[in-house]
């Protein structure tokens, strides 16, 4: 290869090198590195955390109250003055109210007929009870009755009969032995002409013994034979009798079998229908229990209700603690009936002023006011009173937001507790409202924790080989406090976690239009978010 060539490749290189150079320093000059991460740390522990929300407000006055009643009627008596202080409560005025006087009275007898009728529907219903577990008794007495007099006489027919027929062979026997004898003395005698015929023909003639033998035996035989043929007809008559009874109390058994399964059925049915009307009755009264007091006839309690509702609208009363300013008719005059109290213009029968403390009007954030609610404790502080510290309580919360400026705010009422020395209306004031507290739990700083969506994780330092060594750790979150968070699980006290920080470098680069601080661009995908870890991560 020549000399010239060799100087011609040599240029060349040159130039590229120049070429290369000049572009890695325009890459570097319009991509500055990233900003340089510092790792600072924290450590979990025990200790409360607290969560609240704040809002700047205007202290203002809640107006006065105009009271009126609800009906219309005829003024009986008028028991305040102008300028006298009033509770809560106080009677002030009251209206002719004898018609809603005497429905009330009706209501409350309405309830004791209600108690009356219950008491008798439920004392029905325990009788037909009581009288069917009675009858269950009768019943079952009289058919074990039938059932042991038809055993006994079934028990007893044999020996009666053979009774019967011990009195029919006896007269039998008699009348056999009467017909032995009568028969032997006629067979020995009638050879020789003396009959019963023969002997008739002596009678009352002379005595003849052998007559009068054949006649006794004659008779002897007679009666014999009657006396069985009775004894043939009693056994007869008894054995039909006995056949009677027998069936007679197999006739009782089965008469007291079909009276009890009847009485059974219709004892039943009594109590079913003595059920029926008692919770018919109790339907009917409103009463939902067995043993019911005064309070569960709901239906007469309703009426009651009403009736005194009535009533107490006939009777004018303080409804806040206030003094009166205006009375706007006399007694004998109708009342009227419409109130209303606006800033600035009130009106009604009795006007009360001074009614209430004063109340702060504070604006909070729509995420904010989702964590109120009435009766929440606030802590208030005041610009031109910055000595004075006050509390109060949530009163009431705008159900329509204000929107000013893209900004959407609820207007938030807070009742000021008692009386502030030097407070009022128009001063700015600060409310402070604890929204959640949890004391002697596992909490680590709110820059710690990075939450997205529904998890949450602390960057763990552990060393290994003398390095530190970052690991992600998903953790579960509980209270987030104003500057530590609660963690139920995930890490253990003495934990030592990453608390981010971000320094910035500089470029050297001469152009005018070079920023002169470049490092804030590359910290996003690190997870950059100092103020409390909430949306980014820890890149690496």
């Amino acid at each position: 290869m020549n000399k010239a060539r060799i100087r011609i490749l040599g240029i060349n290189l040159i130039i590229l090198i120049a070429v290369i150079g000049v572009a890695t320093w325009g890459w570097s000059a319009l991509h500055p590195a990233p900003a340089a991460v510092q790792t600072t740390s924290t450590v979990v522990s025990v200790g409360d955390v607290q969560s609240t929300v704040s809002a700047s407000g205007t202290v203002v006055s809640p107006g006065d109250v105009g009271v009126s009643p609800t009906v219309s009627a005829q003024i009986k008596g008028i028991y305040v003055k102008v300028g006298q202080h009033v509770t809560a409560g106080t009677v002030m005025a009251t209206l002719e109210n004898s018609a809603q006087l005497n429905a009330l009275n009706q209501a409350q007898a309405g309830l004791r007929t209600a108690q009356i009728q219950f008491q008798q529907s439920a004392a029905s219903l325990q009788s037909a009870k009581d009288t069917a577990a009675q009858n269950v008794i009768t019943y079952q007495s009289s058919v074990d009755t039938a059932k042991r007099t038809l055993s006994d006489f079934t028990t007893s027919m044999p020996l009666k009969a053979a009774t019967y027929q011990s009195s029919l062979d006896a007269a039998k026997r008699t009348l056999q032995n009467a017909s032995d004898v009568y028969n032997s003395y006629l067979n020995f005698y009638s050879p020789q002409g003396i009959t019963l015929t023969y002997c008739a023909q002596w009678v009352g003639i002379s005595a003849n013994t052998t007559c009068t033998s054949l006649t006794n035996n004659y008779n002897t035989w007679q009666n014999a034979l009657a006396a069985y043929n009775s004894a043939v007809i009693t056994q007869q008559l008894n054995v039909q009798s006995d056949s009677t009874t027998l069936i007679n109390d197999q006739n009782a058994l089965t008469t007291a079998s079909a009276a009890q399964v009847n009485g059974l059925k219709k004892d039943a049915q009594t109590v079913a229908s003595a059920q029926a009307s008692y919770d018919l009755q109790k339907a009917q009264l409103g009463v939902v229990v067995d043993n019911p007091t005064p309070a569960d006839f709901s239906v007469a309690q309703a009426a009651i209700d009403t009736a005194q509702k009535n009533y107490n609208s006939t009777i004018v009363t303080a409804p806040v603690t206030g003094d009166v300013a205006s009375i706007s008719a006399a007694v004998g005059s109708n009342a009227p009936t419409a109130s209303s109290s606006t800033i600035g213009s009130v009106s009604g029968f009795i006007v009360l002023t001074n009614v209430s403390s004063l109340e702060v009007k504070a604006g909070f954030s729509e995420s904010d006011e989702a964590k109120l609610s009435v009766g929440q404790s606030v802590d208030l502080t005041f610009a031109a009173l910055s000595s004075v510290n006050a509390t109060g309580k949530v009163a009431s919360i705008d159900l329509v937001p204000t929107t000013t400026s893209g900004a959407t705010t609820y207007n938030v009422y807070i009742a000021v507790d008692g009386k502030v020395p030097g407070l009022k209306s128009g001063m700015t004031a600060t409310a402070n409202i604890i929204t959640g507290a949890v004391s002697n739990v596992l909490m680590v700083s709110s820059q710690a924790v990075t939450t997205r969506g529904n998890g949450s994780t602390i960057t763990v330092i552990t060393t290994k080989n003398g390095k530190d060594v970052l690991t992600p750790t998903p953790v579960v979150v509980g209270l987030v406090g104003d500057t530590n968070d609660q963690i139920i699980s995930g890490v253990k006290t003495g934990t030592k976690v990453v608390l981010r920080t971000v320094t910035t470098t500089t470029s050297t680069f001469p152009s005018a239009g070079t920023p002169s601080s470049l490092g804030g661009a590359g910290l996003a995908g690190a997870g950059a978010a100092v103020g409390g870890g909430r949306g980014g991560g820890f890149g690496g």
